[in-house]
């Protein structure tokens, strides 16, 4: 479905871009997605390709939303930018993320690309416990546990009700229940696959079972993993719905509906 199609549905609806984590043979790692058609949240590697290939141009994106400044989850941005800058732009994009980061990231990428792609842009840099409105969105903040300051993020269609968590790159932290409590879906990584990882300050990321708890205590209607080890899918699906039946595992271009 294009965006102009989307715009005219009274729906909330999230698009996967990118679901798996860093391989050299794939395509469309690491996390990507899109809301409601025009906002994306993190840049993944090819995601301007990956986009115009289920119909959607980066040309029509109001916002995106970094969540971290590891590359994996920004190198995509420079994609995106350049279509932008070749073909032209007239309307702002708003570029969020963590307000140690965002800046310098955003920044690098106009110097790289050579582009005065700047004058459009409005960098916002954010952190935990905001709140504010964008568009139909209202959006929320919240820590993550990660190496490097990381944002969580929720989302509010103002349009239907409808709600939506994001948790990004994230150790297990049941905290994060509390922020993501009552969302209609929930997309939350589990990098660390059928492994528990110990919680420490240099763990990165959550196994599915720590996922499964969160979502359970969350109470979402649906719990989409990412980010998780792609090898042993059918077992690390049925240890998170042992936990949390309704676990799922989207597919890259999957467009879903709440």
């Amino acid at each position: 479905m294009t965006l102009a199609q989307e715009m005219h549905i009274l729906e909330t609806a999230v698009t996967f871009i990118a679901t798996e984590p860093l391989r050299e043979d794939l395509e469309d790692h690491t996390i990507s997605y899109l809301i409601n058609g025009h906002c994306l949240f993190d840049c993944a590697w090819n995601v301007a390709t990956n986009m115009r290939r289920i119909g959607h141009s980066p040309r029509n994106l109001d916002a995106i939303f970094i969540t971290h400044g590891h590359t994996d989850h920004y190198i995509g941005l420079l994609g995106v930018l350049y279509l932008n800058s070749v073909f032209g732009r007239d309307e702002e994009l708003t570029i969020f993320g963590p307000q140690e980061d965002i800046e310098r990231i955003v920044a690098d990428a106009l110097t790289f690309l050579q582009s005065s792609l700047g004058q459009v842009l409005r960098v916002v840099p954010l952190g935990p416990g905001e709140e504010f409105e964008i568009g139909e969105l209202t959006v929320r903040t919240a820590r993550a546990h990660h190496r490097v300051p990381a944002l969580c993020y929720r989302f509010r269609d103002n349009r239907t009700g409808k709600q939506i968590g994001f948790s990004g790159d994230t150790a297990y932290a049941p905290r994060l229940a509390e922020f993501f409590a009552g969302v209609d879906l929930l997309v939350y990584e589990a990098g660390r696959g059928l492994v528990d990882p110990e919680v420490t300050p240099q763990e990165n990321h959550s196994g599915v079972r720590q996922t499964a708890r969160i979502a359970r205590e969350v109470g979402p209607a649906r719990l989409y993993l990412v980010h998780a080890p792609p090898g042993n899918r059918d077992e690390i699906l049925a240890a998170g719905r042992e936990i949390f039946p309704e676990t799922h595992w989207p597919k890259p271009g999957q467009r879903v509906v709440i």
